[in-house]
């Protein structure tokens, strides 16, 4: 009877037992693009990135999958190392000094002593994918000349990347090339501002 008891405690203690928690981190390029070619004009262009405002749905330590387009799944054991809203603004600004020959980009808030050219915000709206399906990344953002308050531009872009497994490795990666995506457009928007 005694044994009967301790091998139901120990099957019930082995039951019990919840997976460990696995912890993410999103990437930037992993080497410079190969289709940088078009530099922008002036040596002295200071960008600065930031701030990015996440959706409270998103901005917490899980990591949020999409299950239909009116329901997401919040997990308990795959997590953002960090936080997300922080994680992706390092990214970009990661992104965008690989992608400008200027070596002077600074994530918000940045320090007195730097002054930029050109700020830009952001506002993401959705940022989160399906296993074997699509990360989508939904975000309006803007560029603000800082010598003149009235030269803004405000764009809205919308990028979708394939999630090329179904576990959560595959959608963080898609999701760090999503944010490649958005890095592109805003470098090519910058080019374009600053070789008028």
């Amino acid at each position: 009877m005694g044994r009967v008891f301790l091998f139901m405690v120990f099957l019930l203690a082995a039951c019990s037992t919840t997976p460990a928690v696995k912890y993410y981190t999103l990437n930037p390029f992993s080497r410079m693009p190969p289709d940088i070619s078009q530099a922008v004009s002036g040596d002295t262009l200071a960008i600065g990135v930031g701030p990015v405002e996440f959706p409270k749905f998103l901005d917490r330590p899980q990591i949020v999958t999409r299950q239909s387009q009116h329901r997401v799944a919040v997990s308990e054991f795959h997590r953002w190392a960090g936080s997300i809203s922080e994680d992706f603004l390092r990214v970009l600004v990661r992104n965008i000094s690989m992608l400008l020959p200027a070596d002077r980009v600074a994530a918000y808030p940045w320090k007195d002593q730097f002054s930029p050219t050109y700020a830009i915000q952001l506002i993401v709206d959705q940022f989160d994918g399906r296993f074997g399906g699509h990360v989508v990344l939904n975000v309006s953002w803007s560029i603000w000349n800082q010598k003149d308050a009235n030269q803004a531009i405000f764009k809205h872009t919308r990028i979708k990347e394939p999630v090329s497994g179904e576990d959560y490795d595959a959608v963080v990666a898609a999701q760090s090339r999503a944010i490649g995506a958005l890095s592109r457009a805003i470098v090519d928007e910058i080019k374009r501002v600053t070789n008028r």
